[in-house]
């Protein structure tokens, strides 16, 4: 499995996706005191003994105030390294739900580095028009439904 060595963190991501339209829409979100940060989407580290959709479904309570109970889809799983150098073994998911909120501010719950920040949580259309911070727009291509 990826990241099992000492070297590599282990982190979960969610690629959250609403219909709109013809098309979907993809949560993110920025930091309201640092939005410098970049637009990401929910996102987290993997504890000792939980497995990577456990941890995706807990980030997504903690970091955008959603509890969700369907089926979670991965979609994949690599390995990157961060602008700083770190290596992460990354998780993606993809939550499909019904959202009515087009916009909502959320403070981080859950005791990590990140509790007690305020992220403002949007929707964006896919395909992307730009980036997501540190290449958390790495599998949205493989978006469906």
């Amino acid at each position: 499995m990826y990241g099992s060595g000492a070297a590599y963190s282990r982190k979960a991501y969610a690629y959250v996706t609403r219909p709109n339209g013809d098309g979907r829409q993809l949560l993110v979100f920025r930091e309201r005191e640092a939005p410098e940060t970049g637009i990401q989407v929910p996102k987290g580290g993997i504890s000792e003994g939980e497995t990577p959709d456990r941890a995706v479904r807990r980030e997504l309570r903690e970091e955008a105030g959603l509890d969700h109970d369907r089926p979670v889809f991965h979609l994949a799983s690599d390995r990157y390294r961060r602008g700083d150098g770190k290596r992460v073994a990354r998780h993606f998911f993809h939550f499909p739900i019904e959202e009515a909120r087009d916009e909502w501010a959320h403070e981080v719950t859950g005791g990590g580095e990140d509790s007690g920040l305020v992220y403002e949580l949007f929707w964006q259309p896919l395909p992307l028009s730009s980036r997501l911070a540190a290449d958390m727009d790495a599998y949205t291509s493989l978006l469906r439904g």
